[in-house]
């Protein structure tokens, strides 16, 4: 058989087009693939996602300490820290707001202390061996009454005592109490609740379920607008 190099040397330059043509439409289809791969992923990651169950709200401490009429209609919850000076600036105005509003609202204060506060914890626990005795309340004013004085103090539980004494309290047992591994689960109890419902800082307040003012400080006059807003839509 006899070669024709005339004719080779012709088809060549299309014999190297066909190949690169063939090299592209295969980098052309794997590409393809890849993306729709990819896509793909990230809609089952999406799907994943939105199906995800929520953060089962944790129920608190049992029978927390309430102000107000326990059967109003509208709720607050308030977590809040003794030894937060932010917590001590809203207490009188709080106080204002639920001696203003009297029977139609409810308030419900949790335990949330933070850790940066030294002295956070214990005072949760002097007000929750105050409420041993029915003077939780009592315990919990003269707590921020006097903010500055035990925080500042190097052993706070002496004015504790002073505080439990002066509100007719037995201070044997106050002391006693301020050891009680329980009473010490139910503030933990409230920091799992609060932690459930997102809260990130104190203090952080609720109405009926609803974070007040995300991310920003709540004020007296905020409360006051936001209770008026909820008795008039229940009132409806």
């Amino acid at each position: 058989m006899s070669s024709n190099p005339e004719g080779v040397k012709r088809f060549l330059p299309f014999a190297i087009i066909g190949v690169v043509l063939a090299a592209v439409i295969i980098a052309v289809v794997l590409m393809s693939r890849t993306s729709n791969t990819d896509t793909t992923a990230q809609q089952n990651a999406a799907n994943l996602n939105t199906s995800m169950p929520a953060r089962p709200i944790q129920p608190g401490a049992p029978n927390p300490p309430v102000r107000g009429n326990p059967n109003a209609t509208v709720t607050l919850e308030e977590f809040a820290d003794f030894q937060c000076p932010a917590c001590g600036g809203l207490d009188p105005g709080m106080r204002r707001v639920m001696k203003d509003y009297g029977d139609r609202v409810k308030l419900i204060f949790r335990e949330f202390p933070l850790p940066m506060h030294k002295y956070g914890f214990i005072a949760a626990r002097a007000a929750e061996a105050a409420g041993q005795q029915g003077k939780f309340w009592e315990m919990h004013d003269a707590l921020y009454d006097n903010q500055k004085e035990w925080s500042d103090s190097e052993e706070p539980r002496n004015q504790f005592d002073a505080y439990a004494s002066r509100l007719g309290l037995d201070v044997q047992r106050l002391r006693a109490d301020l050891e009680r591994q329980d009473l010490a689960d139910r503030i933990k109890l409230d920091v799992q609740r609060g932690n459930s419902m997102g809260v990130r800082g104190t203090p952080t307040v609720f109405l009926n379920g609803r974070e007040l003012l995300p991310g920003k400080l709540v004020t007296e006059d905020d409360l006051r607008r936001e209770l008026d807003a909820a008795l008039a839509a229940a009132s409806k």
